[in-house]
């Protein structure tokens, strides 16, 4: 009985009237089967559609999320090569600057020295 009553509820979901239910077939009009057919292939074709439709968005954030991957390491490179040379530019401007420190205490010493030495010069006379 229950695979009776499910044969019925297939039926009439598909609209189908004057069919008989045998104890073990389903007995329908001539052209009710290309029907039914029809009906099937219509439900295979959306089915397939849902399938192609699930295989292609899965295929594309592959693609997506290996584009964005690229992307992201590609960043990552250049920020750490901008960064290396950023760092380079100041280290080679703090070293310069010591550089020029020192060499202004320098001039600035002996041009003391020169001075001193001819103040003592002319005040010692020699």
């Amino acid at each position: 009985p229950d695979e009776m009553t499910a044969c019925k509820r297939l039926l009439d979901k598909a609209n189908l009237k004057d069919y008989q239910i045998g104890k073990t077939k389903v007995f329908l009009r001539a052209g009710q089967m290309a029907e039914l057919d029809a009906c099937r292939a219509e439900v295979l074709g959306r089915s397939a559609i849902v399938i192609q439709k699930k295989a292609r968005t899965y295929i594309c954030e592959k693609q997506y999320k290996l584009l964005r991957f690229s992307a992201i390491e590609l960043q990552r490179a250049i920020k750490g090569q901008l960064a290396r040379r950023r760092y380079e530019c100041m280290r080679r401007e703090a070293a310069s600057l010591i550089i020029q420190k020192q060499i202004r205490m320098y001039l600035s010493r002996s041009a003391y020295k020169t001075t001193y030495s001819k103040a003592v010069c002319i005040q010692t006379g020699m």
